[in-house]
């Protein structure tokens, strides 16, 4: 009697936590965005070097 009902403890708490990986899984997945859902954003800059040069002429 006390190995079945730990049988029934031990299946029921491993149930519990396969379930709740599941769900967390599941969770992560809708919250994850998709290729689609992301905007690309365009890296065309230009880099103002005057600085630099001012900064290159200047003695320590």
């Amino acid at each position: 009697m006390i190995q079945k009902d730990l049988l029934a403890i031990i299946i029921t708490i491993f149930l519990t936590i396969i379930a709740w990986v599941i769900i967390e899984l599941n969770g992560i997945s809708q919250a994850t965005p998709t290729e689609s859902d992301v905007e690309a954003v365009s890296l065309n800059y230009t880099i103002d070097t005057t600085l630099l040069d001012i900064l290159e002429k200047r003695t320590p």
